[in-house]
């Protein structure tokens, strides 16, 4: 038997939306660090507020407010899995408190975005910030999958019938991150997910303005105040020792794939052991591999290092505030010429929901 595969890509970006009030680096930061500028939403992103369901103002709803959000549409996302995998013709026992868990930036013990941040904890790559690699459940206990028993029942064919009705066919191809998600053939959970933090019907009512979105942001990117402003940023990190990053998007990819490779579960031997391991006899699946500390210790370092000259660089050139300008200007224009269909949308989102 093959392992179930744990995804769940649109309730996780539904958490991140949650949380962006307290952490966010603005638009295209990703994971660097965002400079002495604050961030603010622009008119686009205003109306994607409305749409989805979330709020930019952290003083609007308690942490506590969010969670409880979180938990609920966790609840509604299992039933739906546990009602379309019985169309389906199998059993599915809706899972409890396997959502995520709401974060802020009042839990950190310096401010998000800042050079503190930075100097403490580079990106949060490797140093955990949130605490998350020690996070238990608030009773202590472990959490236990309600279908485990009912799937290692099955025969290997059985059990993989089930596995692609709750998450769809396997993914072909090499898993890079290039793949585009495609809800519609992520089975019940793809599915229950869609309409859940996507809108479902709603969105697809509105997919025109949403594919009109989508090309704008990949439009957006190519504007030549980006490029020279990115351009001014790696001059200042070529300075500083960083001559290899050419744009702040792309500055902790080879850092990602550097800890990535260090966690081991790529490794061809760990990935061997995976695939002949007995998943119906053990399901908990082989040990983790393990870790070379004193290479976590050094890369550690090195990614402090990195996120602080960053945060210099950024500071330097002015880099959140003047994309920021960029930005809304861009977004200005589009709302301008979408502001009716994009008002419909947010107003039939907004009715969706029962607000």
């Amino acid at each position: 038997m093959t392992p179930s595969r744990s995804l769940r890509p649109a309730a996780v970006a539904a958490l991140a939306v949650l949380a962006l009030a307290g952490c966010s680096g603005g638009d295209g930061g990703g994971g660097s660090s965002s400079g002495s500028a604050e961030w603010t939403p622009g008119p686009l992103d205003e109306y994607q507020a409305r749409i989805f369901g979330y709020s930019y103002d952290e003083d609007e709803r308690s942490q506590e407010e969010m969670q409880a959000e979180s938990d609920r549409q966790n609840r509604r996302v299992e039933e739906l899995v546990s009602a379309c995998m019985a169309e389906e013709g199998f059993d599915y026992v809706p899972a409890e408190n396997n959502g995520g868990t709401v974060v802020a930036s009042d839990d950190l013990d310096v401010e998000w975005g800042t050079r503190e941040f930075a100097e403490q904890y580079g990106y949060g790559i490797s140093t955990d910030p949130w605490g998350n690699a020690d996070a238990v459940p608030e009773d202590g206990t472990e959490w236990v999958d309600p279908n485990a028993d009912y799937v290692a029942a099955m025969s290997e064919s059985e059990a993989a019938a089930w596995s692609e009705a709750l998450y769809g066919p396997p993914i072909e191809g090499d898993g890079s991150e290039d793949q585009e998600y495609d809800w519609t053939t992520a089975g019940c959970y793809g599915a229950a997910q869609h309409e859940v933090y996507e809108g479902g019907g709603v969105s697809d009512e509105f997919a025109g303005v949403q594919d009109e979105m989508n090309r704008f942001y990949e439009a957006a990117q190519a504007d030549p105040r980006f490029a020279e402003l990115d351009a001014d940023w790696a001059s200042c990190m070529a300075d500083e020792g960083y001559d290899a990053l050419t744009d702040v998007n792309t500055a902790t990819d080879a850092l990602y794939t550097e800890w990535n490779a260090l966690q081991g579960w790529e490794d061809p031997e760990y990935q061997a052991q995976v695939e002949t391991w007995d998943w119906t006899a053990e399901p908990d699946g082989p040990p983790a591999p393990e870790v070379d500390e004193a290479a976590v210790k050094a890369f550690t370092e090195k990614e402090i290092g990195q996120a602080v000259a960053d945060f210099g660089c950024q500071e330097q050139v002015d880099y959140q505030a003047e994309r920021t300008k960029v930005d809304h200007e861009l977004q200005q224009e589009f709302v301008d010429q979408h502001a009716d269909e994009l008002e419909a949308w947010a107003a039939a989102a907004t009715a969706a929901r029962g607000k």
